[in-house]
């Protein structure tokens, strides 16, 4: 469910505040410097390791075209031709003419660095072996490097060997051709093994696993030996990016740099890579990202910390000065507090004291100006009734027996001396009620053509009420509804409650007003017409119970009036209770 900014606490705002202006920004620059740094230990590296690899890319390139040179010098090497194609009589002969031949002795002399053997081998059954000539085997025969080499007739070509002719056999990065003449006649396979300690020293000088390898990911030089031989996934397309690219490799993170190493022959194609690990190259952005994040969650929790104690004093305060504020909207105007400081909250704690102050004072004037006005209007009931019936018990004397003389008698000085007792505070509904009936008792002696009925639905008669709230609506109906009425006339009183309210119905059947005469009753000020008892009634209610209760009336002309009394029912349960509810 959405949340209106504005219905938050004010102690919720301030750290909803403080994460939108400080945690945000602080983890967005941490995340932006995390990256950069990241970036830059890549570029780093990648700088550093592309150094290294083409260092050790023109060495090795150095030594393999000094391989090529040697190869090139045995291919057009005629003594080399003759020797390899001699029909040797015996092990003397074939001695005396090895003896004779020097130069691959020279070669692996002056190139001891970049070669390690230098082997030739020859169909001829009759050489000897010597650890530079070797005879065609079977096996050889079979080996992918030599059928490869009778194939490319001439071409040089790449390949990691496996020599089984060595006392230890291992793996060697070796050069392959077929010898031949340039008439097309072939006298012998020459292989040339590159040096694996001079390889490995040149790789070695990359901090990491690096690697000769061919186009297909077949590995054939290390600084690793054991993965010399096996086949790395290779990608092309990546390889020669400037910042390298990311593999997982043997369930561990890598950065892939490589460079294009072509060498001379047939399959030219081979890469120089390094496989840096990823932690290597992120330890200082690492390391540099703990130590911000260490600075960043120390100064969040210090700003968390103070925020906290400032919210809280701040809506600690807040809560006081709500509190005192309710209090005083429901009366409590001599509230004492005390809340410190002098700054905006101070100030208007005060000017809230103040307000205090000031309603009271409203309060007690507006109190005496209602009861003055109550005054008035209590003392404005129209006194022509006391000499109609002072009128009536005079022509009842004269025409009728005593004892009615001494009914209406008694009935007309209850009257009097409910008004002169009451003064204008609550009484019980009950004897409202009971002083009406005596009102209508006394008018009927006056019309016999009047008579009454007073209906209550609920045991409301307990209730409180202002004093002569009934009467004057009653009297109004029967000098302006039934005295011109030659029929019989009627009133009716309801009284019962709904909802929250209580209703007071006084209903005639006489003859009505129109809609223009209801409508001055509400709107003239003038209190001097003929309805005065309903407008001073009406002025009543309204100032003691609020100005959302009053008078209803209801009316046709011919067919009678409707008036209810609208009264709050929660007012009236008790005396002290609504005397309280007034003064509040």
């Amino acid at each position: 469910m959405f949340v209106r900014f504005s219905d938050i606490k004010m102690y919720k705002k301030l750290i909803i505040s403080f994460i939108a202006i400080s945690i945000i920004p602080i983890s967005i620059l941490g995340t932006v410097t995390v990256i950069h740094f990241r970036n830059f230990a890549l570029e780093s590296s990648a700088k550093e390791v592309y150094n290294n690899l083409n260092s050790a890319k023109f060495q090795i390139m150095k030594v393999t075209e000094e391989v090529v040179k040697i190869a090139d010098k045995l291919m057009i090497d005629q003594r080399l031709k003759e020797l390899l194609l001699y029909r040797y009589k015996s092990p003397i002969e074939t001695f005396i003419k090895y003896s004779q031949y020097k130069e691959i002795e020279n070669y692996k002399t002056l190139f001891a660095n970049a070669i390690a053997h230098i082997r030739i081998y020859s169909e001829n059954p009759s050489i000897l072996e010597n650890g530079i000539f070797y005879k065609v085997k079977d096996y050889i025969r079979k080996e992918n490097w030599y059928r490869t080499a009778i194939n490319l007739n001439g071409f040089i070509r790449w390949e990691l060997i496996y020599q089984k002719e060595d006392i230890y056999p291992e793996n060697y990065f070796s050069l392959v051709r077929l010898l031949r003449d340039s008439y097309n006649e072939s006298f012998g396979v020459l292989v040339i093994n590159l040096n694996k300690l001079e390889l490995k020293k040149i790789l070695n000088n990359q901090s990491f696993d690096t690697f000769l390898i061919k186009d297909d990911g077949y590995i054939v030089a290390s600084n690793n030996e054991s993965l010399i031989g096996t086949t790395f996934p290779i990608d092309k397309l990546k390889i020669m990016q400037p910042n390298g690219y990311s593999l997982k490799y043997n369930n561990k993170d890598y950065r892939i740099f490589g460079t294009y190493l072509p060498l001379a022959g047939y399959n030219k194609d081979f890469y120089l890579v390094s496989m840096v690990p990823l932690d290597y190259i992120m330890r200082e952005p690492y390391s540099m990202f703990r130590f911000a994040l260490s600075i960043i969650a120390i100064t969040i929790g210090l700003s968390i910390i103070f925020t906290l104690i400032f919210s809280k004093n701040m809506s600690k305060r807040i809560a006081i000065l709500n509190d005192v504020v309710d209090e005083i909207s429901h009366g409590n105007w001599d509230l004492e507090f005390s809340i410190p400081g002098k700054d905006e909250i101070g100030e208007l704690a005060e000017n809230v004291k103040n307000m205090a102050r000031n309603i009271k004072m409203l309060n007690e004037l507006e109190i005496k100006q209602k009861e003055m006005k109550l005054k008035i209007l209590t003392n404005n009931l129209n006194p022509h009734f006391l000499f109609n019936t002072l009128e009536t018990i005079h022509m009842m004397a004269i025409c009728k027996e005593q004892w009615d003389i001494a009914d209406i008698t008694l009935k007309l000085g209850n009257l009097l001396r409910k008004i002169i007792e009451f003064e204008g505070k609550p009484i019980k509904l009950r004897t409202e009620l009971e002083l009406i009936k005596d009102y209508l008792k006394i008018q009927k002696y006056r019309f016999e053509k009047i008579d009454y009925r007073i209906n209550i639905y609920e045991d409301i008669e307990d209730l409180y009420i202002l004093p002569f709230l009934i009467q004057p609506i009653v009297e109004n109906s029967i000098i302006h509804g039934l005295e011109e009425k030659e029929e019989k006339g009627m009133i009716n009183i309801n009284i019962k409650k709904e909802e929250d309210k209580l209703i007071i119905s006084v209903e005639d059947n006489g003859v009505g007003m129109s809609q223009q005469e209801i409508e001055a009753i509400f709107n003239t000020e003038d209190l001097s017409g003929k309805r005065i008892g309903i407008k001073n009634t009406m002025e009543r209610i309204k100032l003691f119970y609020g100005e959302e209760f009053g008078i209803r009336i209801q009316s046709e002309e011919g067919k009678g009036t409707k008036v209810d009394i609208v009264l709050p029912y929660y007012m009236l349960k008790g005396r002290d209770k609504y005397v309280q509810s007034i003064n509040s």
